[in-house]
C-alpha cells in the first residue's frame, strides 16, 4: 500500500495530470467526473472509515484523501480483498491489473498503466477508464493504509437494534449471477437466515442454481444468521453481496 503523508494541503494543490483530459479519446472526456465524485466511490465505505479532507497519503497514481479507520488492519484487508474479488462491472483483467498497480512502485505503476492503456483521471487511481471508455473506480482503504484508527468501532455506528416491519427491496449480486443484479424483498423484521431462504429461492426460480451454502455481505461485514436483516440499516436497493457454493447440476 501507498505510504502516508499527512499534512494539509488543498485540493486544487493536486493537479498532476490536470491537462490529460484534452488528448483523452471523446467517448472518455464526455464522461468527465465533477469536482465531488472523488469521495462518490467511497460513500458506501464511510461506517468504517472518515474521510480526512485536508489531509493526504501516499504518493503519485497513489496519492488520495487521508482516513481514519474504524476498523482494524486485518478488517481492512479482508474488506479490500471483498471488493476485488467482487467486481462484475467492467472487464477483469482491467481490476487484476489495478489490483496489481497498487501493490508496485511508482515507476512500475506508471509502466502498467501505460502497457494497459488507461487513463486516470487527476493522476490517480482512484478512477481510471480504459481505452474502450470504461470506468473503474476504487476506493481510497484499497490504496492507502489509514493514518489513524478510532476508538470508536464501527458496529457502533451504523447498525440498529430495533428493526420495523417495512419491506425493503435488495439486489443481490454474486459473480455466479453473469453480470446482472439480482432483485428480492424481505421485511427488516425478519432474519438472515430467511433473506438467504428468499435468496435460495429465486436463484433456482430465475437462474436454476442451487446452492450448498451461501454468506451475505453488506458493506464489506458479513450478516449474521441470527440477526435480524434491520439490524443492518440497509437501504431501498442496498446491495448485498453474495458468496454462493453451488451444487453441481446432476
Amino acid at each position: 500500500m501507498g505510504s502516508c503523508c499527512s499534512h494539509s494541503e488543498s485540493r486544487e494543490g493536486n493537479n498532476q495530470g490536470g491537462h490529460d483530459s484534452q488528448r483523452m479519446p471523446r467517448a472518455i472526456a464526455r464522461q468527465q467526473p465533477n469536482g465531488n465524485v472523488l469521495q462518490d466511490v467511497n460513500e458506501q465505505y464511510k461506517i468504517y472509515f472518515d474521510i480526512l479532507d485536508q489531509q493526504f497519503s501516499g504518493k503519485g497514481l497513489k496519492r488520495t484523501f487521508a482516513y481514519k479507520s474504524h476498523i482494524d488492519i486485518a478488517q481492512i484487508e479482508k474488506l479490500r480483498n471483498i471488493f476485488w474479488e467482487t467486481r462484475v462491472e467492467g472487464r477483469q483483467e482491467i481490476w487484476q491489473i489495478l489490483r496489481s498497480i497498487i501493490n508496485e512502485d511508482e515507476e512500475t505503476a506508471r509502466f502498467l498503466v501505460q502497457e494497459a492503456e488507461l487513463k486516470p483521471i487527476k493522476d490517480s487511481l482512484q478512477h481510471v477508464y480504459d481505452k474502450l471508455g470504461q470506468k473503474y473506480d476504487v476506493p481510497i482503504f484499497c490504496i492507502n493504509d489509514p493514518i489513524e484508527f478510532s476508538a470508536e468501532k464501527f458496529e457502533d455506528r451504523g447498525l440498529i437494534q430495533n428493526s420495523g416491519n417495512e419491506t425493503v427491496k435488495l439486489l443481490i449480486r454474486s459473480v455466479n449471477l453473469n453480470g446482472k443484479d439480482m432483485d428480492v424483498e424481505c421485511k427488516q423484521s425478519q432474519s438472515v437466515v430467511d433473506l438467504k431462504d428468499v435468496v435460495n429461492v429465486e436463484l433456482q426460480k430465475r437462474n436454476q442454481i442451487q446452492c450448498e451454502s451461501m454468506k451475505l455481505f453488506y458493506r464489506g461485514k458479513e450478516m449474521q444468521d441470527q440477526y435480524q436483516v434491520g439490524r443492518y440499516n440497509l437501504i431501498n436497493e442496498a446491495i448485498v453481496i453474495a458468496h454462493l457454493k453451488i451444487l453441481p447440476k446432476i
